[in-house]
């Protein structure tokens, strides 16, 4: 039985594919030489007109930022905004002119002192992101001035103020 039915699907599968594919070989060939004729004139023409250069539009790449520029720059700010902050209400707000320029000593000899250590943390820290940021041709033009040469320019300010 089994048998049987192997044969049938067999032969019915043959006659099904056979018969469906049977094509006319002659127009076969025909549709071929055509479409190689069409081919070979559409080279020839290809060739005949002469191709007008096309200009190009320079566009410049815009190069990779570095992606912790901000990072480096709140850094910064933070470290300028706490030295300039300390000063001033430790100093500048009562013009205690001699006292800040005695801490200012104090910090550029690296004295033990809680504000000299603090001030001079902060100094680290800013000229730490400051290299680094500038290494990595982060956009500085803000940060040209140390936070410890404003607070210079504040006290010379403020001696020309008293005289």
């Amino acid at each position: 039985m089994f048998n049987q039915k192997q044969t049938y699907f067999t032969i019915l599968f043959l006659l099904v594919f056979s018969g469906c594919s049977a094509i006319n070989p002659s127009k076969n060939i025909e549709v071929e030489a055509k479409n190689i004729e069409k081919a070979i004139v559409k080279n020839e023409i290809k060739k005949e007109t002469k191709k007008t250069p096309i200009k190009k539009a320079v566009i410049k790449k815009k190069t990779q930022s570095y992606k912790y520029c901000n990072k480096h720059r709140k850094i910064m700010d933070h470290a300028s905004l706490y030295i300039k902050k300390e000063f001033n209400k430790g100093y500048f707000i009562q013009k205690d002119i001699l006292g800040a320029e005695a801490q200012l000593f104090l910090i550029e000899s690296n004295s033990q002192s809680i504000f000299a250590k603090n001030i001079n943390n902060a100094l680290k820290s800013y000229n730490r992101e400051y290299t680094i940021a500038k290494r990595n041709r982060c956009n500085l033009s803000k940060y040209k001035t140390s936070p410890i040469n404003k607070v210079k320019l504040e006290i010379k300010r403020l001696k020309k103020e008293a005289k």
